[in-house]
């Protein structure tokens, strides 16, 4: 009988592994209409390689439906679906701590610019780390490139970057 007592706590703990980080319910401060009122709209990039010529594109940006999936997430032993229109929202053990993160999937399409860019794969996400929206993390993919900035829930960017690695360059960025 004492070899199956070990069972009783870890099946507690697979019929209720939201358990690890706490019984209560993360209060988030926001959601898709604040994450969209940040990030949706025409964004203007310049983007000159390093050694190239300058490229200019403009791409609309607005809330995806698919890259990330909404999760089940353990509540109260129960299932419960937590990402509402937001994408996902996941909470990772780490460090004896809960981490809350908000993802958005975007959808990225061309509007005018250098002709190169018509046709190339574009996609996005936006991800905020923390319960209060001060500000998120901008991701976009459009063709080679890896656009990343900080956005604050008005809409400006801080630190806006190229971020694909071995594509050095400039990135010049306007919200149109």
């Amino acid at each position: 009988m004492r070899n199956v007592a070990w069972l009783i706590p870890l099946g507690f703990f697979f019929l209720n592994p939201g358990f690890a980080c706490g019984i209560d319910e993360p209060q988030f401060q926001y959601g898709a209409p604040e994450m969209r009122m940040a990030v949706e709209g025409d964004w203007g990039f310049t983007i000159t390689p390093a050694g190239g010529a300058p490229m200019q594109v403009v791409v609309h940006v607005t809330q995806g439906s698919g890259a990330a999936a909404s999760q089940e997430q353990p509540s109260h032993g129960q299932l419960m679906r937590t990402a509402y229109a937001c994408g996902t929202r996941t909470l990772v053990r780490s460090a004896a701590a809960c981490f809350d993160t908000s993802q958005m999937p975007l959808a990225v399409s061309y509007v005018s610019g250098d002709a190169s860019f018509a046709n190339v794969s574009m996609s996005g996400m936006f991800t905020v780390h923390s319960l209060v929206f001060a500000a998120g993390e901008l991701a976009l993919m459009i063709g080679p490139y890896q656009i990343l900035a900080e956005v604050k829930p008005d809409g400006s960017l801080e630190d806006p970057r190229l971020g694909t690695e071995g594509t050095a360059g400039t990135l010049v960025v306007a919200r149109g």
